[in-house]
């Protein structure tokens, strides 16, 4: 009798959905990403060969150093793109996929506006990186959101400081680094919004 009552105690205690998919993206008590469709944020290159997800290696340089780079196959097929420190550590996972949807349910093809209004606090950057155009809304968090720089105004990226507001584009990318990126506190004329 006793085991029928320690085994109805256990089934009482699972949720009903228990065998439903766990949640994509998993965020910590501060507000970061913990883990982002299944990969853990502090993942190394040594834990890739651990995740149930198809990995296909790489590598990339930047400034004469190489890096470790993995295309992961996710959960629920979001292909995240997956960027590793000298350290061997996670520095930076991203995806593009347009089912992918981040925390506050903002994802790809969300709109700028809805970015805003789900951290008001944070900021819209834009410039020149690595001669490449580059639009990204810094959250606080460890959370980025990038914008396809075609959708800024007419010489955006030629006249600093001509702008004055953007349209609502949509989000292109999500990106999750290993550490909070501080929103800036002033902005550079021609550089942010």
């Amino acid at each position: 009798m006793r085991y029928y009552i320690v085994a109805a105690a256990i089934a009482l205690a699972l949720p009903l959905n228990a065998a439903a998919a766990p949640s994509h993206v998993i965020v910590d008590a501060d507000g970061n990403v913990a883990r982002f469709y299944g990969i853990p944020i502090h993942l190394t290159v040594s834990g890739l060969k651990r995740l149930p997800y198809r990995v296909k290696m790489g590598h990339g340089y930047a400034e004469g150093d190489r890096f470790t780079i993995a295309k992961i196959s996710a959960e629920d097929r979001v292909q995240v793109n997956v960027s590793f420190g000298s350290d061997r550590k996670l520095y930076v996972a991203e995806t593009a996929s347009s089912n992918a949807v981040g925390p506050k349910r903002i994802g790809i093809g969300s709109l700028l506006s809805d970015v805003r209004a789900a951290w008001p606090a944070g900021r819209l950057l834009y410039g020149v990186e690595e001669n490449q155009a580059t639009v990204i809304f810094i959250t606080g968090t460890n959370v980025m959101y990038l914008f396809d720089p075609k959708d800024m105004p007419p010489g955006t990226f030629l006249h600093r400081g001509s702008i004055k507001d953007v349209p609502n584009m949509k989000v292109q990318s999500i990106r999750v680094s290993d550490r909070p990126n501080s929103v800036p506190d002033a902005c550079v004329p021609g550089y942010c919004l």
